[in-house]
């Protein structure tokens, strides 16, 4: 996923993870201590998932997503796309299987020497002496894929040196919530083009938001990537809070923007006709008259 909330900042000013200086006192990279989910006891969650990690280089306000910066028609990209376990996307994807919890130990790490996944041997990087912030989103059990939130944060303050490494500040763990807890929400709504059914996934919906809280205070958010099915659409369970709704038509191009202030409880109803001026809602930042 892209990080749509970072993206939305100034271009950064270089192109290519080799334009930007590390720090030499990084040691072996970067680190979060973040151990994993929880269930509402604070216990471990034997269930199934996967965890998506976006690498920014440059800086919050200018950043550079290096596994971001690919052609799939020319294979090409940033120096290191070899080392980027989903080109186009995620820098590194962490896997779990059912049973196994998403638990990180120790921590979750970024080194300064990747694999390289496509001639073998490894990548001297200097990822994580390069770090300027790490953006890390969650997938519970995608055969329940709606009925878990999905849970995001983003560190880009590293201080803590130890063991080689140098660590963000703690996370400590996320507690597995659905719709049955409190501070969680979902939109719902009916999406037509003309008054008829778009085609199957043809509306695609992407939402960030939310606010919540992990172990340790820290700050996390929510987010959902959805599509149209006949004339329902659902973002699946959210974190209650401040909302923002990107709709977008795959078959014309068009995109809408929506910010919601605050939305709560789980009966929030937005309709859209894609046919219409602002896909026939008011307040939208939309890409077309």
């Amino acid at each position: 996923m892209t990080v749509i909330l970072l993206a939305q900042s100034a271009p950064a000013q270089a192109a290519d993870s080799t334009q930007y200086a590390g720090g030499a006192s990084r040691g072996l990279g970067v680190a979060i201590p973040f151990s994993g989910f929880t269930d509402r006891n604070g216990q471990p969650v034997p269930i199934s998932g996967a965890v998506g990690a976006d690498l920014v280089l440059g800086s919050t306000s200018q950043p550079y997503l290096p596994c971001q910066n690919y052609d799939p028609r020319t294979g090409t990209g940033d120096t290191f796309i070899n080392a980027c376990e989903v080109r186009g996307s995620y820098t590194t994807y962490t896997r779990f299987a059912a049973g196994q919890g998403i638990l990180f130990p120790h921590g979750y790490f970024m080194p300064n020497t990747q694999t390289d996944l496509v001639n073998g041997g490894s990548l001297q990087t200097d990822w994580g002496a390069r770090t300027a912030g790490l953006s890390l989103e969650f997938y519970p059990d995608v055969t329940l894929d709606q009925e878990y939130v999905h849970s995001r944060f983003y560190v880009d303050y590293f201080n803590h040196r130890a063991n080689g490494w140098t660590y963000s500040y703690h996370v400590g763990t996320i507690k597995l919530v659905t719709l049955a807890d409190p501070g969680t929400t979902r939109i719902t709504g009916a999406v037509t083009r003309n008054g008829t059914a778009p085609a199957a996934k043809e509306i695609k919906f992407t939402i960030f938001g939310g606010d919540a809280r992990s172990s340790a205070n820290y700050p996390i958010s929510s987010f959902a990537v959805t599509y149209s099915n006949g004339t329902a659409w659902t973002s699946g369970a959210m974190y209650a809070g401040p909302q923002r709704v990107t709709v977008d038509d795959t078959a014309t191009g068009h995109q809408c923007i929506y910010d919601l202030s605050s939305i709560t409880g789980p009966d929030n109803q937005m309709d859209f006709d894609v046919a219409r001026p602002g896909f026939g809602r008011d307040g939208g930042h939309c890409n077309f008259q």
